[in-house]
């Protein structure tokens, strides 16, 4: 087994068999000395092709500033380089591993550009670049990756992107992409126009991109939206006009995205709308009567909105409504007795 498991192996990567760990498809190498010293390397039990390579297991002495090429490894499905932390740069073969699926590359602290190779990887599912706070720019390249369906990008609760200020318009050349992560991204100022090419997106999340003050107005087109989260986007003055058109949006967080001053009357059209959260929206006076259109709400937080005026009476006869919250709202001269009675409901 242990032969079969290592025969595509190069010479210069040196494993025994206390460091292999059979599984029911794959065999789990730990790599004892070379290039490679400190990975993990998963081998297809059959073929004893190299499918999987991750750097999880190396310690912090084993890590290098530049990665080992990958051409010895051609059948290359995944690839992690999660907490890689010393990798400044990507080697260039990263390209010719046509069977990659999945590409990770999180928590790369060092690591600032892509390679424009990066293109030809025409298999690649997912790429996830999460915590990897010094990366300014994704390259052109990416509108070939034909077959992406999840981009990780930004930071998390601790970490934040203050590199990147803009996405090349060939993003929208990624036509199958289904989820698309921007979190934290805080010089990012605007979105291409081009995202409105994505038909496939069904989650868009941007939250904490604090100087992004506009949404394009083509994001209107992303027919197939289900879930868009801007919180903390502090600096964003207003949504698309015709965010009605993401008629399956089921929610929409604005949490706190205090310079918000209106939505727009379409949002009455986004008829699978289940979850509004416009808590801490502090500029937001008003909201649209359209919203009581919305038959499906369940949720609507409007929590600390300290300029809103008035709540449209319509919304007191939204029938599936069950988290009504309007705490702290001390501008609000009259609240509809139908409002009333449903917050009387939904608090008992």
């Amino acid at each position: 087994m242990f032969k079969t498991a290592t025969k595509s192996f190069p010479s210069g990567v040196s494993v025994n068999s206390t460091g292999v760990r059979a599984f029911q498809d794959d065999v789990w190498i730990l790599v004892e000395d070379g290039e490679f010293k400190g990975m993990t390397m998963i081998a297809d039990r059959n073929s004893g092709d190299v499918v999987g390579l991750s750097a999880t297991t190396c310690s912090n002495e084993e890590k290098k500033n530049e990665f080992p090429s990958l051409n010895d490894f051609p059948n290359l499905k995944v690839v992690d380089l999660h907490n890689y932390r010393y990798m400044i740069s990507l080697h260039e073969s990263i390209g010719n591993l046509s069977s990659l699926e999945r590409l990770i590359l999180s928590r790369c602290d060092l690591l600032k550009t892509l390679p424009p190779t990066i293109g030809k990887l025409k298999n690649l599912v997912e790429l996830d670049l999460f915590d990897s706070y010094q990366i300014a720019e994704l390259p052109e390249e990416i509108s070939g990756l034909q077959s992406l369906k999840r981009l990780r990008f930004g930071g998390s609760s601790g970490v934040a992107n203050k590199s990147l200020t803009y996405l090349p318009e060939s993003l929208g050349d990624l036509t199958c992409l289904e989820e698309l992560y921007l979190d934290k991204c805080k010089s990012l100022r605007t979105i291409p126009s081009s995202i409105g090419k994505l038909k496939n997106l069904t989650k868009l999340f941007l939250r904490e991109c604090k100087s992004l003050t506009v949404l394009p107005p083509s994001l209107a087109a992303c027919s197939n939206l289900v879930e868009m989260s801007l919180l903390k986007c502090i600096s964003l003055k207003s949504l698309p006009q015709d965010i009605g058109r993401l008629k399956y949006l089921e929610e929409l967080v604005c949490m706190k995205c205090k310079s918000l001053r209106q939505l727009p009357t379409s949002i009455g059209c986004c008829e699978f709308l289940a979850v509004l959260d416009l808590r801490f929206c502090k500029s937001l006076m008003f909201l649209p009567h359209e919203i009581g259109n919305l038959n499906r709400l369940r949720s609507l937080q409007l929590g600390n909105c300290s300029s809103l005026v008035e709540i449209p009476e319509l919304v007191g006869h939204l029938a599936k409504l069950e988290v009504f919250q309007i705490d702290n709202c001390s501008s609000l001269k009259d609240i509809p007795a139908s409002c009333i009675h449903l917050l009387l409901e939904t608090k008992s």
